[in-house]
């Protein structure tokens, strides 16, 4: 009874053409614009995945947690209590069953959801041909945040149902060592990972990450960003924890994408461990220092 995947993510962006050419031209997902003008990505059979809206933020303004059920929705809403108020309004624009928006210890707005919009009778269909992205069971991806007490964030977000994958000590410059955590609520090794950035890092979102079912279609997005313009903000490489080989790209907002292929899954018996190296090989920065996982 609790939150079962990462079911959509709303950013504001100064600059929505630069996102829709981002979005279209790089990560191959399908683009559109509601009423209200804001920019509606796809990367599967749901009627959208992530909302990019006219703003200054710049920055990830809220997380969509889904629940299966609503039997789930209901039990966390109730774990919630009064962090929780429920919007028929914001559900009915957002094309899910039921929604309730809170605000996690990190300040993220959250919208707490079920029942979302599944549209199969019009395929996902990449305007560049990518061959399409993990979800379904596993969620739209996992998203990093800025949590300035983790231990209190874990405990948070362990009373609405997640679980804890491993923990990485990471290296940030000399004298600097940032711990990372990692937790799940599906078989994807993380959902959400977090950690206490340093003062200069000014955003509340590190990252963003989408998996694909084909290992070339990584390599063929960084010859679309080299192509395209697009500022690689950590070269390919392979993680240490979910043996994700990724690239991360610079959006338009200065947010980071990670876009991976062949992440394990967590599986029965997981042993929680800890590590020192956030990467096996590769996963060299681009410019200034950035927390990653």
């Amino acid at each position: 009874m609790a939150i079962s995947a990462l079911g959509y993510i709303c950013v504001r962006a100064r600059d929505l053409p630069a996102w829709e050419r981002f979005a279209t031209g790089v990560l191959g997902l399908q683009a559109q614009k509601d009423a209200d003008g804001a920019l509606l990505l796809r990367a599967d059979s749901r009627s959208w995945r992530f909302r990019i809206e006219q703003g200054d933020e710049d920055d990830v303004t809220t997380v969509g947690w889904e629940c299966t059920s609503e039997a789930d929705y209901l039990a966390t809403l109730a774990k919630l209590g009064d962090r929780a108020t429920i919007n028929p309004a914001l559900a009915a624009s957002r094309g899910v069953r039921a929604l309730a928006q809170f605000t996690d210890p990190a300040g993220m707005a959250c919208e707490l959801h079920w029942g979302p919009t599944d549209a199969p009778h019009v395929p996902f269909a990449s305007p560049i041909g990518v061959s399409g992205f993990v979800t379904a069971e596993q969620g739209l991806g996992h998203v990093v945040i800025v949590a300035a007490d983790p231990a209190g964030y874990e405990a948070f977000y362990k009373d609405l149902g997640f679980s804890v994958s491993d923990y990485i000590d990471m290296p940030f410059g000399p004298d600097l060592v940032l711990p990372v955590t990692f937790m799940h609520c599906n078989p994807r090794h993380h959902t959400l990972a977090f950690a206490p950035a340093p003062a200069v890092f000014t955003k509340k979102c590190i990252h963003l990450m989408l998996q694909t079912q084909v290992l070339d279609d990584v390599g063929l997005a960084i010859d679309r960003a080299e192509k395209l313009g697009t500022p690689i903000a950590m070269t390919l490489g392979r993680h240490s924890n979910d043996q994700m080989l990724s690239v991360y790209f610079e959006t338009p907002s200065g947010i980071e994408f990670e876009y991976g292929w062949g992440a394990r899954v967590i599986e029965p018996g997981w042993q929680v461990v800890r590590r020192d190296a956030i990467s096996i090989w590769g996963h060299k920065m681009i410019g200034g220092p950035a927390v990653h996982g």
